[in-house]
């Protein structure tokens, strides 16, 4: 079995070595390229370490 390419926001605050919350503005505002599982506003969110590393050099999101 192979790992999966997605982290949770924990995971990916580890990665970037940033705050949980700053992940969740990121994502909410669209500069960090992520997914909500589920349709709440409470559902959590995944990403990848290629969208991390794209954001954390200050790259747009891909189109």
């Amino acid at each position: 079995m192979t790992a999966s390419p997605w982290l949770t926001t924990k995971e990916a605050a580890a990665y970037a070595r940033v705050h949980r919350e700053t992940l969740y503005m990121a994502l909410q505002a669209g500069e960090l390229e992520g997914y909500q599982i589920g349709g709440k506003p409470s559902s959590p969110w995944r990403t990848t370490r290629e969208a991390l590393d794209r954001w954390i050099r200050g790259e747009p999101r891909p189109k």
